[in-house]
C-alpha cells in the first residue's frame, strides 16, 4: 500500500511573476503619465512663467517698486496688494494698493484712481482699462501675465 502524499501539489498556472510584472508596469506607466502632464503644464501652459506676472508686492523685487515710490504713489514701507510691471526696463507699472489703482508710465506719469471714483472697468487678459471722471489708467498685459486676474481683483474690491 502506498503512503499518500501529505501535501498534495496542484498544478496551477504560474501567474505570480506575471501579475507582479503587470502591477509594476501599471505603476511605471502612471508615473510617466504624471511626469508628462507636469512637464506639459510647465512648458506649454505658460501660466506663472512670466517674471512680470501680477503678484503680491511683498514678492516683488524691491527695485521694481522704486518708480512707484519715487512718484509718491507708494509710501517708503508700503507694499501693493497686486503689482504688475509692464516690462522690466522702463519702470512702467500698474498696482492695486489699499483702495487705489496706481499707474506709473513714461507717457502719462503718475496716476491714481480711488475705487469709489471708478466709473468704468474694461479689458481682460491682454489689458485692463480703469476710468474715473478725470483719469484713465490703461494697464497692458501679455499672455500669461494675469490681466484677467488683475481685473477680477478690481471688480471684487470696487
Amino acid at each position: 500500500m502506498a503512503i499518500p502524499d501529505e501535501h498534495p501539489q496542484r498544478q496551477l498556472p504560474g501567474l505570480g511573476l506575471a501579475a507582479y510584472v503587470v502591477i509594476l508596469g501599471i505603476i511605471c506607466t502612471s508615473g510617466l503619465v504624471g511626469l508628462s502632464v507636469a512637464w506639459y503644464s510647465l512648458f506649454v501652459g505658460g501660466q506663472g512663467l512670466s517674471p512680470l506676472r501680477v503678484s503680491y508686492g511683498g514678492l516683488v523685487d524691491p527695485s521694481m517698486l522704486t518708480s512707484l515710490r519715487e512718484a509718491g504713489l507708494l509710501g517708503p514701507s508700503e507694499l501693493p496688494d497686486a503689482f504688475h510691471a509692464e516690462d522690466g526696463i522702463s519702470g512702467d507699472a500698474c498696482a492695486i494698493a489699499g483702495k487705489r489703482v496706481l499707474r506709473i508710465s513714461r507717457e502719462a506719469g503718475a496716476q491714481t484712481i480711488l475705487f469709489e471714483d471708478i466709473v468704468e472697468l474694461t479689458g481682460g487678459d491682454l489689458g485692463v482699462t480703469v476710468r474715473s471722471p478725470t483719469t484713465t489708467i490703461a494697464c497692458a498685459f501679455r499672455t500669461g501675465e494675469g490681466g484677467g486676474s488683475f481685473r477680477a481683483m478690481l471688480e471684487h474690491r470696487g
